[in-house]
């Protein structure tokens, strides 16, 4: 198998195969340490093993049994959208100080491996290796051409949403954060798709320094009352009953995500263009949610709202 190495202003692409060129070049970049893009596809089209141990956990054996022998080259499309995010990644180096600022005495890995699939992931997401992963196939599927204008800003927020978690992963393994409860682990899920999603938000979702858009309020009202209900029957809940109350916290459609969306506009409205500010809420760790909300929530809510010790 063809691999080609290129390090350049600390990013290093490891490739099985270059679908439309060869690596992108910049200036002026100095970052802390190095990031991989590889490919999680062979030059038959295969998953790699690096590829099918990132969404091993998001299927049944049986399926990814048969994403292993199913062949699926890149397509024109998605070879452009892997394209984007080589450029692209030469220039997310210089943002991860400033996506840091919110856990201050946690740094990054040293080596930050940014994985392109096409076959079973999301458009976004985080492995249990905790490599940013990328499906192809679901970009363009989701967001149309890698051309479009919209997608630029788009994948520099995606990879800020999945840094955001490795360094909050992080932070709990610093912390020896455990949950022993399903009700703690919706706060903690609200704390950190929370914290992820509020990166995601682009200005349909924001105005200003803090200031939400109408649209942002208006999905807002309508989420806080999910919000308040699931909490409130999962302080009590079993496993099994947990499982379908957990369901929309941080999956589905972005403006109905109930717990993450909710947790992210309010985390907007406290950084208010300073994500210093955030720090508060991060160290508050799970139980600052619960803080959070009745900083917010209309007092018909707040009264709903689980109390804790």
């Amino acid at each position: 198998m063809l691999a080609i190495l290129c390090l350049t202003a600390g990013v290093l692409f490891h490739t099985a195969f270059t679908p439309t060129g060869g690596c992108q070049t910049s200036q002026n970049i100095s970052p802390p340490g190095v990031l991989i893009v590889e490919f999680g596809i062979t030059q038959e089209g295969l998953a790699t093993s690096a590829w099918r141990d990132a969404i091993h956990a998001r299927h049944p054996e049986d399926r990814l049994s048969n994403i292993a022998v199913t062949p699926r080259r890149l397509t024109p499309d998605e070879s452009l959208w892997a394209d984007l995010i080589r450029q692209k990644a030469l220039t997310w180096p210089a943002l991860i100080d400033s996506l840091r600022m919110p856990f201050p005495g946690i740094t990054p890995p040293d080596t930050l491996i940014i994985l392109l699939g096409n076959q079973g992931g999301e458009d976004a997401f985080l492995s249990p290796a905790l490599k940013i992963c990328f499906d192809l196939n679901k970009l363009h599927r989701y967001y149309g051409p890698a051309s479009d204008e919209i997608n630029h800003d788009r994948i520099d927020r995606f990879f800020a949403h999945e840094l955001t978690h490795v360094l909050h992963k992080a932070w709990r393994k610093k912390r020896g954060l455990e949950l022993a409860s399903p009700f703690e682990y919706a706060l903690w899920e609200c704390l950190t798709e929370g914290l992820g999603n509020y990166r995601s938000l682009s200005g349909k979702w924001l105005r200003g320094k803090g200031e939400l858009s109408p649209h942002a309020q208006g999905t807002l009202q309508r989420l806080q009352p999910i919000f308040v209900e699931r909490l409130s029957a999962l302080q009590h809940a079993g496993e099994t009953e947990a499982e379908t109350l957990l369901t929309g916290l941080s999956s589905g459609a972005f403006d109905q995500k109930w717990g993450a969306l909710t947790v992210a506009l309010w985390l907007a409205q406290e950084a208010k263009g300073d994500d210093r500010n955030l720090r508060k809420w991060v160290e508050a760790g799970p139980t600052g949610v619960l803080v959070l909300a009745r900083k917010y929530l209309p007092e018909n809510l707040k009264e709903q709202l689980p109390k804790t010790n």
